[in-house]
């Protein structure tokens, strides 16, 4: 996905370029999208400092060894590292593509200012606000206790605005602030070097000169606003006083295990790992934002009676996604403080694995099938094709699970993030989930080309247009690499079976 959006920023920079050499003027929209990203970054930077990145490790025992000024400008040098992705990728694309248009270096030098200062203030403007926040609600028990409701609410809510298309609406509503200094002055700093572009000098010296005051002063306030979210009291009674425990399933769920299990160790393992997933729900959240997408077919469903007819195939590549990612995709950061007792239990690697699998297909099959095949008759697929969609949720639910044991394996994560003051979970690392993700989504789209001549129909149109140096692709073709991609999916969940055991078998803590 980073490919193609870094393909189609150079495609459209070029565009830009070449009609800025040839005498047009500017597009608006290129001050508006700079300011956009601008502001996008500053509220995931006020979300990442409110949140556990925000946070002191060890139990804030930094704060006996080094001052408050030292901890907390580590944190914003970092945050303004990595958040720099955005801007340093973009940059170079759109700046690759303006040089190329306008046959000109000099369009890199302030897109490379800008690439380096939109970070940086942004870093410094939304850390302290995240700082403060959280020091705010750390000494409020009524907003700690609806920290993640309204986490959750915003998460929904911005997704939302993305699928049907009503971000923009927002973009072009907030335009003449977008479009206004101080921050559009971002956009002129960016293009101030361009040919042609007509950009004024003043804006872009301007913001020069103010970056590094706002950098400074933006540093100094995050000091005590750290502070100020660090040594707070938390104002929390018992949440759990005079309430019941939580209840473990029904005792008929190891009475199915029983039957599906033939090693007691496996049996146990898979009854461990569906209590913990019902007692600490918290894990559901790290696979919950594909589901905003549903909003649009289920609104299709309802008001004409049929969706389109890839959803099916999305439900297949979101039931395999979520079983995978839930359970199997972390099997040793998910036992938390049991780790070493299971390591020396007498239970081997295969147990783990299989008991892991057959907790995530127990859950994952049947929902997969059921919501592919009412999808699948809501859109028409003919009998063929729901055949194979009943036969590819069984089969990548399965082979989801053994691969994602065996990439979690390899790359497990022991931390834990914080929902607020007392709920916690730990996340698989982003290794694990990119490389799941996208090794998952190309099994997939393979299977769903072989099984679907329609979805080898609008593949091979897609992938012809996208396609660099003018590669075209038939459906026939289409057809054998994804057979191909489908014979190596086999062999990868074999090799991920086999990985995830010995891998297993072998840690040591």
């Amino acid at each position: 996905m980073s490919v193609f959006f870094l393909v189609q920023t150079f495609d459209a920079a070029q565009s830009v370029g070449s009609a800025l050499a040839a005498g047009e003027a500017l597009p608006a929209w290129l001050v508006t999208a700079t300011s956009v990203l601008w502001a996008f970054l500053t509220i995931l930077l006020v979300g990442d400092g409110f949140g556990s990145n925000g946070d002191l490790d060890n139990d804030g025992q930094y704060l006996t060894v080094r001052p408050a000024t030292d901890v907390v400008g580590g944190l914003l040098l970092a945050a303004a590292a990595k958040f720099s992705v955005y801007t340093i990728g973009l940059g170079l694309a759109a700046g690759a593509g303006l040089a190329a248009g306008t046959n000109s270096p000099l369009p890199l030098l302030g897109i490379t200012a800008a690439a380096i200062g939109i970070p940086a203030t942004a870093a410094v403007v939304g850390y302290p606000i995240g700082f403060v926040l959280k020091g705010f609600v750390r000494r409020s028990e009524n907003l700690g206790q609806l920290t993640t409701v309204l986490g959750v609410a915003l998460g929904l809510a911005y997704i939302t605005l993305s699928v049907t298309g009503e971000l923009l609406t927002v973009v072009e509503r907030l335009e003449p602030v977008l479009q206004s200094p101080p921050v559009a002055w971002f956009g002129h700093l960016a293009l101030v070097t361009t040919p042609n572009a007509g950009v004024a000098l003043t804006g872009p010296l301007v913001l020069l000169g103010l970056m590094p005051v706002l950098v400074i002063v933006g540093a100094v306030l995050a000091v005590p606003a750290a502070r100020y979210a660090w040594l707070a009291d938390t104002a929390r009674t018992s949440a759990d006083e005079g309430r019941e425990l939580p209840s473990a399933p029904d005792s008929r769920v190891d009475a199915v295990l029983a039957v599906v299990c033939r090693a007691p160790a496996t049996q146990g393992i898979a009854s461990t790992t569906l209590r913990r997933a019902v007692r600490s729900p918290f894990q559901f959240v790290f696979v919950a934002p594909p589901l905003v997408a549903a909003i649009v077919f289920i609104e299709g469903a309802v008001t004409t009676g049929s969706v389109p007819w890839y959803v099916p195939w999305f439900v297949v590549w979101y039931g395999a996604w979520a079983a995978g990612a839930v359970l199997p995709l972390n099997p040793l950061g998910n036992q938390g403080s049991a780790l070493p007792t299971l390591l020396t239990a007498p239970a081997r690697g295969r147990h783990v694995v299989h008991g892991n699998v057959t907790a995530a297909a127990l859950v994952g099959v049947p929902l997969t099938a059921v919501v592919a095949l009412a999808a699948g008759y809501l859109a028409g697929s003919s009998p063929p094709v729901l055949g194979a969609l009943g036969v590819a949720s069984v089969v990548a639910v399965t082979g989801s699970t053994v691969v994602a044991a065996g990439i979690g394996s390899m790359f497990p994560r022991f931390d834990e993030v914080s929902f607020d003051g007392s709920r916690r979970a730990v996340p698989p690392s982003k290794r694990a989930y990119s490389l799941f993700s996208v090794t998952l989504s190309l099994i997939v789209i393979a299977g769903a080309f072989v099984a679907d001549e329609t979805a080898r129909a609008v593949g091979a149109i897609l992938l012809s247009r996208w396609l660099p140096f003018g590669l075209d692709i038939g459906v026939e073709t289409l057809a054998i690499l994804s057979g191909i991609v489908l014979v190596g999916g086999v062999i990868g969940i074999a090799t991920a079976y086999r990985v995830a055991i010995h891998r297993i078998e072998d840690y040591q803590i």
